[in-house]
């Protein structure tokens, strides 16, 4: 018991000096908010299905970025593998402008993780398709591109007698047929904690680090997010 104390103690400390350390190194680089409601339903033993919608600002929380709405379907064979497909309407705010233009991403996923004491290791690789009309906006504007791979390494840590678990991320992007180089173009950090309540509300509040390079240009950005997720189940009736 003295390990676990001092472990969870250990890893709240790490993530009160993070913080600030991130936030002095990088006071010169923009802000954002990234706000997330989601909901997840179990469909059968192996199968579950969740609707979401994201809404991003940016420019320090004073300009719309972009609002994404979010449905994927999951299938998990084992407790240590599950798979997902997934489809998202992004619409990116054009400021000079004031309309959006709209994006169509297809997922492809998969989520290994590993289970020891209350510490749970994951990897998350994807592959994404992106689509959009290169009349409202072209590619380089949009600052992404069509074919990605991301890959996303994580660990959390659950605490013993609370349903709290703080976690830390790390996840790089790689563009593929592409003739843009470097293919490594973005990486992002994110710590947080996830809190959940009668096992059905689950809150996030979290810090990320994203770095990016594009043509030669580097841009980087801090970002708060905060998330809320239902997850049910219906009731089998009764025999």
């Amino acid at each position: 018991m003295a390990f676990l104390r001092n472990t969870y103690r250990g890893l709240i400390a790490a993530m009160l000096i993070v913080l600030p350390v991130c936030s002095v190194f990088a006071q010169k680089d923009d802000w954002g908010l990234w706000t997330s409601l989601a909901a997840e339903m179990k469909l059968a033993k192996k199968w579950s299905m969740e609707l979401g919608g994201e809404y991003r600002w940016k420019e320090e929380i004073t300009q719309t970025d972009q609002i994404k709405g979010c449905f994927d379907v999951g299938y998990k064979p084992w407790k240590f593998l599950k798979f997902g497909a997934g489809y998202e309407l992004i619409a990116d705010k054009k400021v000079k402008k004031d309309t959006y233009a709209y994006r169509h991403r297809f997922i492809l996923e998969a989520t290994g993780s590993y289970k020891y004491d209350r510490f749970t290791a994951s990897w998350k690789p994807r592959l994404q398709a992106t689509f959009y009309d290169k009349i409202e906006m072209d590619e380089g504007e949009l600052d992404n591109y069509r074919w990605v791979v991301r890959n996303r390494l994580g660990l959390k840590y659950n605490v013993p007698k609370i349903p709290l678990e703080p976690y830390v991320q790390f996840e790089f992007f790689n563009r593929i047929f592409s003739d843009l180089t470097p293919s490594y173009y973005k990486n992002r950090l994110s710590i947080g904690l996830e809190y959940t309540f009668a096992k059905k509300h689950t809150f996030d509040f979290g810090y990320k680090r994203e770095n990016e390079l594009s043509e030669g240009k580097k841009y980087s950005a801090n970002i708060a997010a905060v998330g809320y997720k239902f997850s049910f189940q219906p009731k089998t009736p009764k025999k």
